[in-house]
């Protein structure tokens, strides 16, 4: 195991759903899969995101300037 790294075991069933969702996306691995998720979630999290509303916002004003459809 690389240093820096922890295991976390999982269901099977759940693994195979996840080898099944990778298997037409550019991700290679299901850890890589997992890792994107975990870091999605807990950056997201973290306050570093816009809120729902202001995303909202912010796409309405580009498709008023024109640059989303």
């Amino acid at each position: 195991m690389a240093k820096g790294k922890k295991k976390v075991f999982i269901p099977i069933s759940l693994y195979e759903k996840v080898e099944e969702e990778i298997a037409s996306s550019e991700t290679k691995s299901v850890e890589e899969y997992v890792i994107k998720l975990l870091e999605e979630k807990f950056l997201k999290d973290s306050g570093g995101d816009l809120s729902k509303e202001d995303e909202d916002k912010v796409k309405e004003r580009l498709k008023a300037l024109g640059y989303m459809d």
